[in-house]
C-alpha cells in the first residue's frame, strides 16, 4: 500500500489480521490517501505504524479499533473541509484534539473515543441470561439479586450486563480538558463515541438520557467537569470495524456517512443553535427518523423510547435491505 500526498512514498506490507485483504483494505488505502496531505511525514508514519499497527501481525484489537474509528472520523472531515482541516489540533496546548475544521465562520473541535469491549463480549458470550438496565436505576442491584435467586431455583444463571457509563463519564471529563472554554460561541466542541450493535447504542444513549444520565438534570457525575463538551455523537463505527470478515452485509466501513449516528446536545451548553445545525449538516444522522418512528404497544412512552433504536433498525432498515448494522444470525 502506498498512500499518496505524503512527503515521501511509503511502502507498507499489511500484516495486521484485523485488516483483511479485499474491500476493507482498499477502503483503508483510499482513506489514508485522503488524509495524508494534511499530515507531516512523522504523523503519517505514526498513524500507519503506531496507531493502525499495519505491519504488526499480532496487534491489540482494542487499540486497532480505536485507531480505525478515529481515522474514519478524521478522514471524513479532511475530505469535506480540506482547506481548514487540522489533524491533532492543539486547541488547548499542550493537549490536542483528534481533529478540527472550520466552516461558515465557526470552528469545530472533534475528539474521538472507542471503548474496549473485551469484558462485555466475554460476559455476553459466556452467559445464558443477561440483565441490563437503561440508566442508573436505584433498585438495580436488589432487582438483580432477586432475579438471580429465581433463576437459580430452576437451574439457570442470570448475570448483570457490563455497563460503560463510567467509561463515558471518563471520556467526557477527558474531552472537557482538551476543549476550549465553553463560553467561546465561535467554537463548537464535539465528542464522538464509537459504539457496537443497536442494543449497545441504546445503552450508550441511556448513559446520557436515562435515569441519572450524564445529560440529565440529575447526572450521577459532576456536570461542571464536562461543560465544555457541547455535543456527543454516538456512532456504530466500532461495530463496522469489528470482525469485518464476519459481516457480509456491511460496505463502506471507512466512510463516516455510511455509519449509523445520533446527536445528543449537552443541555448545559449555551452555544447558539446555529453551531449545532451547522455541524449536524456535516454528517448523516438518524435523530429525526427515530423521533418519528412509532412502536405499537401499550407500554409507556418512556419504555418505548428505550426500544426505539433496535426496533427502527430491525423494522425499517433491515426490512427494506438497508444494512448499516450486520443482522445477527436468524434475524
Amino acid at each position: 500500500m502506498e498512500p499518496t500526498g505524503a512527503r515521501k512514498q511509503m511502502k507498507i506490507t499489511a500484516c495486521n489480521p484485523f485488516i483483511p485483504a479485499g474491500e476493507y483494505r482498499r477502503g483503508l488505502e483510499l482513506t489514508l490517501q485522503s488524509i495524508a496531505p494534511h499530515l507531516t511525514q512523522r504523523e503519517l508514519e505514526a498513524l500507519v505504524h503506531k496507531k493502525l499497527r499495519m505491519e504488526d501481525p499480532g496487534p491489540a484489537e482494542p487499540q486497532f479499533l480505536q485507531a480505525a474509528v478515529e481515522l474514519t472520523v478524521c478522514a471524513h472531515y479532511a475530505r469535506y473541509f480540506p482547506s481548514s482541516f487540522a489533524y491533532e489540533d492543539r486547541v488547548m496546548p499542550p493537549r490536542d484534539v483528534d481533529c478540527s475544521f472550520r466552516t461558515l465562520g465557526y470552528k469545530f473541535n472533534v475528539e474521538v473515543k472507542c471503548a474496549d469491549y473485551t469484558t462485555k463480549h466475554e460476559i455476553d458470550s459466556g452467559s445464558e441470561f443477561i440483565i441490563r438496565a437503561i440508566g442508573r436505576l436505584s433498585d438495580y442491584r436488589d432487582t438483580v439479586a432477586r432475579l438471580q435467586k429465581s433463576f437459580a431455583s430452576v437451574g439457570s444463571t442470570l448475570v448483570p450486563g457490563f455497563h460503560m457509563d463510567n467509561k463515558l463519564k471518563d471520556y467526557l471529563y477527558d474531552a472537557h480538558g482538551k476543549f476550549p472554554d465553553g463560553a467561546d460561541d465561535r467554537q463548537y466542541n464535539v465528542l464522538v463515541v464509537g459504539c457496537d450493535d443497536p442494543g449497545d447504542m441504546q445503552l450508550w444513549e441511556g448513559y446520557l438520557t436515562g435515569e441519572r444520565g450524564l445529560f440529565t438534570g440529575d447526572s450521577f457525575a459532576d456536570p461542571t467537569r464536562y461543560c465544555n463538551v457541547d455535543l456527543v455523537v454516538l456512532t456504530n463505527l466500532y461495530h463496522r470495524h469489528k470482525s469485518v470478515s464476519e459481516k457480509d452485509k456491511l460496505t463502506g466501513h471507512w466512510t463516516f456517512t455510511k455509519a449509523f449516528s445520533l446527536l445528543y446536545v449537552n443541555p448545559r451548553s449555551r452555544k447558539p443553535r446555529a453551531l449545532f445545525e451547522t455541524f449536524a449538516r456535516t454528517l448523516r444522522v438518524y435523530n429525526n427518523e427515530l423521533s418519528e418512528h412509532k412502536i405499537e404497544g401499550d407500554a409507556p412512552d418512556y419504555v418505548m423510547q428505550r426500544l426505539a433504536i433496535s426496533h427502527y433498525v430491525r423494522q425499517v432498515q433491515w426490512s427494506s435491505g438497508q444494512y448499516y448494522f450486520q443482522p445477527k444470525p436468524g434475524k
